[in-house]
């Protein structure tokens, strides 16, 4: 920011006019007697001297007045020129705390910024406009015959402004152009909610203990499929019934991960689960550092693949009997489950949400018992 007050003073243009006799006038005529315009000067926190002109005395006094303001919420200087390429460089290299699926998509969405907007463009020249001729552009890309679906396209809208959030902060720019970016309207994928007997037969019909845990895992727990694969022994806290969903870092045995909303959160292990995973445990190879892994082994590689869980889940969903559903539902209907029981803000932190808003609009479904509860009450009313 500037280090002093933001002057405004004339800029004067030509010659020093002279006297009849040929001498210089002095300062105080020339305003009457030679060319100017009006200048605001100011100085950056590294020493530079900064100014613009102005006709008018007018137009000089109220940039004065805006830089001065901005001097005094810290945002005096003026940006630095970074390209989008030294930028996308810069961002995936600051943000080493991202999830790697979101890192990903982040990458993603750059290449889409470099690609439209091209690599040589500065991240300050970036305007609202461009922003939304970007998402007018991404929206008509056609991938493999087909145009982004509208989840897919307010999925690019937040993270370009998760990427230019972070330009703000690094002071590349004073203000986000995404932000004022609205997301599309999605209707809400329909899910199924897996009861308490479905769940028995996905048990019944499991092919070894392996899948049993899984699967209890994500319905018992709420556990997400990639904490389920990424979770480890020391995580299972038989004494205190509770399983912890903590950031790993990279070992010789063990892969480097981070939780989707949180680094940690303790999720309560009921005892139908504990005695699931106990029976895993026997089961175990002495060094085995993950719950679930192919055969028996301590290294990473042995772990189950995210690609055969969605396969193997259908096949065994097929045999119990159940409606259509993913692996995923299981972690709704245990929200759904634990919303009859306790509140909302504790659903939300079992969970693992970074805002109820998730937990309410996407995780919760009124099951036809409760709907049926419902006609019952209204019949009673109607009564009365």
């Amino acid at each position: 920011m500037a280090t002093v007050k933001v002057s405004v003073c004339r800029k004067y243009h030509g010659s020093i006019p002279i006297d009849k006799s040929g001498d210089p006038l002095p300062k105080n005529e020339w305003p009457r007697k030679r060319p100017f315009s009006w200048a605001v000067r100011w100085f950056g926190s590294d020493g530079k001297r900064f100014s613009k002109s102005f006709k008018s005395r007018r137009e000089a006094d109220e940039y004065a007045e805006a830089r001065q303001a901005a001097v005094r919420a810290g945002k005096g200087d003026r940006t630095r020129a970074v390209t989008l390429a030294e930028f996308a460089k810069m961002y995936l290299g600051i943000r080493g705390d991202l999830a790697s699926s979101t890192q990903i998509e982040q990458e993603r969405t750059l290449r889409f910024l470099s690609e439209f907007l091209g690599d040589r463009k500065t991240v300050n020249k970036v305007t609202p406009l461009d922003a939304r001729r970007f998402i007018a552009w991404y929206r008509e890309r056609e991938h493999r015959g087909r145009a982004p679906a509208p989840a897919t396209l307010n999925k690019v809208v937040r993270e370009c402004k998760r990427i230019f959030r972070e330009a703000v902060t690094i002071s590349l720019i004073r203000e986000n152009p995404f932000c004022e970016l609205r997301q599309e309207k999605v209707a809400q994928r329909p899910w199924h909610y897996v009861s308490p007997s479905e769940y028995r037969a996905l048990i019944a019909v499991s092919p070894s203990i392996r899948w049993q845990g899984m699967i209890t895992l994500g319905y018992l727990c709420g556990l997400r499929l990639g904490e389920v694969l990424n979770l480890t022994w020391p995580d299972v806290d038989f004494e205190r019934s509770e399983v912890c969903v903590v950031r790993k870092t990279a070992s010789k045995q063990r892969a480097a991960w981070t939780p989707k909303d949180k680094d940690m959160r303790i999720v309560p292990l009921p005892s139908l689960a504990e005695n699931v995973l106990a029976g895993l445990q026997l089961g175990a190879a002495d060094g085995q550092e993950y719950l679930f892994v192919n055969g028996k082994g301590p290294a990473v590689g042995d772990r189950v693949k995210r690609s055969n869980v969605w396969r193997d889940f259908q096949v065994i969903r097929r045999k119990a009997g159940i409606a259509k559903c993913s692996f995923h539902d299981l972690r709704t209907s245990y929200c759904t489950n634990l919303a009859n029981a306790v509140p909302l803000h504790v659903v939300q932190e079992l969970a693992g949400h970074a805002d109820i808003r998730t937990t309410r609009k996407h995780y919760l479904r009124v099951r036809d018992e409760q709907i049926e509860s419902a006609r019952r009450a209204l019949d009673e009313v109607m009564q009365s």
